[in-house]
C-alpha cells in the first residue's frame, strides 16, 4: 500500500475546494486511477463551507454555557458555541467538554482553534456523508474511474491513551467495516464480534501525512489498498449507544457512583 499526501494552497472561507482538489490532482498526480482512496482533511472543507466563526461574536451566552465554562475554566463564547453544535453534553473537565456530535463523541464539539486565525474557530463541516458522496461522483466523472474511495477524516482520543488516531467522518464508494464474525481463527473456532474498523484504519496511516500545523497537506492519497469498493455498502461505522462497550461501563460506573453520592 502506497500513501502520499498532496499540498494544496492555503483555503480561505467559501474556497472552492473541489475544483481547486481536482486542479492540483492534476497537475501534481496527473490523474487518479482505479481502487485510490482519497483522505481529506474535515477541517479543509468546513473551511470551504464557511465554517469558520469569530469568537466574540457569539451571542446570547445562555446560563448553561455560563455555567460550563466557569465549571470547566473555558471561554463563555466557546462553550455556547459547543452547546448549538452538539445533540448532548456527556461532562468534560478543565478545557475540554465532551459531547455528543453525530452519532460522535468528541472533545469541545469537534470545534477547532488550531489553523483558524485569530480570535476564531472552525465548526465541524455541515452535511459529510453528502460531501462525501458528492466528491465521489465528481472526481470518479472527472478521472474516468469507477472504483474511487472517499474518506472525510477526523483525529480523536481514546480513553486511557495519550495522543490522538484517525477517524473516518463520513465514507463514500467502499464498505468501511469489514465483518469478520463467523470466520476462523488459527484454532478454527469462530471469531465472534470481530469487525475490521477499515476506514479508522486506513485515515489513522494517513494521519502520519495529514497536516496537523501548517504543512498544507490536507489531502492524502492512498494506492493499493485492500478493501471492498461499492457503490452500495451494506455497513456504517456508527454504533447505537446501547451497543458499545464505553457508553454502557461509563453510563452503569456514574449510575453507581450517583447512588453512592
Amino acid at each position: 500500500m502506497h500513501l502520499c499526501s498532496l499540498k494544496l494552497p492555503k483555503i480561505n472561507k467559501n474556497d472552492p475546494l473541489l475544483e481547486i482538489l481536482i486542479e492540483k490532482i492534476k497537475k501534481n498526480l496527473k490523474s487518479l486511477y482505479e481502487e485510490d482512496i482519497l483522505v481529506i482533511s474535515e477541517k479543509v472543507i468546513a473551511t470551504s463551507q464557511g465554517r469558520i466563526v469569530q469568537l466574540d461574536t457569539v451571542y446570547p451566552i445562555s446560563k448553561e454555557a455560563s455555567r460550563l465554562a466557569e465549571e470547566y475554566e473555558m471561554n463563555a463564547h466557546y462553550v455556547e458555541l459547543i452547546l448549538r453544535e452538539s445533540t448532548s453534553i456527556l461532562g468534560g473537565m478543565k478545557n475540554v467538554i465532551l459531547a455528543e456530535v453525530n452519532s460522535f463523541l468528541i472533545a469541545n464539539a469537534g470545534i477547532d482553534q488550531s489553523n483558524a486565525g485569530p480570535g476564531k474557530v472552525v465548526l465541524l463541516p455541515k452535511n459529510v456523508k453528502k460531501v462525501a458522496w458528492d466528491y465521489w461522483n465528481t472526481l470518479r466523472e472527472e478521472f474516468k474511474v469507477k472504483n474511487l474511495g472517499i474518506i472525510i477524516a477526523d483525529s480523536r482520543v481514546q480513553p486511557l491513551r495519550k495522543g490522538t488516531i484517525g477517524v473516518a467522518l463520513a465514507t463514500a464508494g467502499f464498505e468501511p467495516i469489514e465483518d469478520c464474525r463467523g470466520q476462523p481463527d488459527l484454532f478454527d473456532r469462530p471469531l465472534e464480534i470481530t469487525m475490521r474498523a477499515v476506514a479508522d484504519d486506513l485515515t489513522s496511516a494517513a494521519q502520519f501525512l495529514l497536516g496537523e500545523a501548517n504543512e498544507q497537506t490536507p489531502i492524502v492519497l492512498i494506492r493499493g489498498a485492500n478493501v471492498e469498493f461499492t457503490e452500495h455498502p451494506t455497513l456504517t461505522t456508527e454504533m447505537p449507544p446501547e451497543e458499545c462497550l464505553y457508553m454502557n461501563i461509563f453510563s452503569k460506573y456514574l449510575l453507581k457512583k450517583q447512588k453512592k453520592g
